[in-house]
Parts: structure tokens; sequence; C-alpha cells
């Protein structure tokens, strides 16, 4: 039986431990911010893009890896291991293009590389990645991953908090004409990433209305039978997302838990403050 490889996208909520432990190959995506540009993960970590952001009166702006890119990560594995099988689990595609290029790649390695959209984003998209790459450790095939990985796509949720809609109307994640905008351009809004697209679920001017969405949220979380897993993502919001883990644990203390700062590319979309709770469960 064929090994099986896993590649990914740096909007992938993993830590350097799951990388190395796994293998995983990590292509990462472009952010530009203050007229320079940067690879996630290689040029500038996500802390320091943070702090960029605080600074950096114009928005920044991202943009899909190279084609080249993504020919460097199927090569490499394939020329370390020849008789390699490659599973590339990435970003929603309603949500950027890198999916659509990984996609286009992969048919030039007919045989070798399969493509999947997750579906997902963030740590979402890393329950899928890692088990993905757990599966192929235990010698199961790619349709039988394939399988569970769709099991998990329909069981995650992901809910975020913004504090401005600034960065994704102008980064185009919401219509100008969606009745968010005008005198709701500086509400707090609470978000559910669902079927590939963003949906409001609360907004408000204080931070009341945001602690209420969490509430509803974490109810939710409490009527389901087992939680698998936990994900506490934020954008330079360090003080809440411990909170955040905290109140979660206590909660669930018998389920993982892993909290970081999210990708550039994504931090590029949400703006400073945003915290996200991510989870799959049944």
């Amino acid at each position: 039986m064929p090994m099986i490889k896993i590649v990914t996208d740096s909007s992938a909520a993993l830590t350097d431990e799951e990388i190395q432990k796994y293998d995983i190959s990590v292509v990462p995506l472009q952010v530009t911010i203050d007229d320079e540009n940067y690879l996630e993960g290689v040029d500038i970590t996500r802390e320091a893009f943070f702090k960029k952001m605080e600074t950096e009166k114009k928005l920044p702006t991202s943009s899909q890896p190279a084609v080249i890119n993504f020919y460097d990560a199927y090569e490499n594995i394939l020329n370390r291991y020849p008789s390699a099988q490659i599973l590339s689990i990435h970003m929603s595609l309603g949500l950027s293009g890198t999916g659509q290029t990984a996609a286009a790649v992969a048919k030039d390695f007919p045989g070798k590389v399969t493509f999947l959209d997750s579906h997902s984003i963030d740590r979402g998209l890393s329950f899928q990645v890692l088990t993905a790459a757990k599966m192929a450790e235990e010698g199961k095939t790619i349709p039988e991953i394939e399988q569970v990985l769709a099991k998990i796509k329909d069981q995650t949720r992901i809910y975020l908090s913004l504090e401005s809609l600034k960065n994704l109307i102008a980064g185009g994640r919401i219509s100008r004409a969606s009745g968010l905008v005008g005198s709701l351009l500086n509400i707090k809004v609470g978000i559910e990433f669902i079927d590939d697209s963003i949906k409001t679920i609360s907004k408000g001017r204080g931070e009341k209305s945001i602690n209420q969405f969490f509430d509803q949220v974490i109810a939710g979380m409490q009527k389901l039978h087992k939680i698998s897993e936990i994900g506490i993502s934020h954008v330079d919001a360090e003080i809440k997302a411990s909170e955040m883990a905290k109140r979660l644990h206590n909660l669930f203390p018998d389920t993982p838990i892993v909290k970081m700062g999210t990708a550039p590319i994504i931090a590029t979309h949400t703006g400073i403050g945003t915290l996200c709770i991510l989870y799959y469960g049944e």
C-alpha cells in the first residue's frame, strides 16, 4: 500500500509540533501590508503581522499562492517518496481561489495528487488535515480518509466575533448591499461560517452583544453528545482567547483545545480583535 502524504495551506491553524510530527507540507499564502509582500510562516509570523496591522493605516490585502508553490510542494514530496500518494486539503473554495490553484496543479500529477476542498478554514481545516495525517499513518486509503473527513466537515461549526465589518467589506467577503454597512460599519458582529458563506447571527454596539453571542454558541455546544475537538483563534486578542479557553476547558475538560493566533490571510479579512470558536462533535 503506497504511503500517503498530506499537503495543506497556511490558513490552517496547525502548531509547529503538529506539522513536524505528521510531516505535513504547508504551502504559504501571500499577504501584503505596508506595501510589502510576505509569505505566511516564511517571511512573517502571525504575531508580527498583528503588530503591523495595529499601526498600518491602509488595510492589508491577500493573494492566493503562486502556482509554482504547489508544484514545489508536490515535487518535493515525490522526489523524497516516489511511490507516495498526496492528499492536498485546502481552505474553502467559497473563501479563496487557493483551492482552485491546488486543484489545477494536481491535474498535472495524475494518479499521484488528490485535491480536497475542506469547506472550512483555520482550525476547522486543521481538524481534517490532522485526521487525514493520522489515518495515513494507520495505513488507510485515500477513499477511506475522504469518507471520514466528509463526516468531520458536516460536524464542524465556526463562530467568530468581529470588532468591525471594515475588513470584511474591503476584502469583498460581505457585499456593500448586504444591509450591514453604513451606520453599522463599526458595530460589533457575531457571525457563523456555514455552507461556504458568512451568516450574521448578532450585532450590537457593546461587548454585551458579543458576550450574549458566545453564550448562545456555548449553549449549543453543551447540547451535543460529544465535542471531539475545540479550536480558539484570534487576531491580537490573546487575553480574550485565554479567558475563552479557560471557560471551555471547565465545561469540556476531556476535549482537546488548541488556542492560537489566526493566519495573516484570515486576519486581513476579519481585523484586529477577532475571536473565533471552532469545534466539531455530534
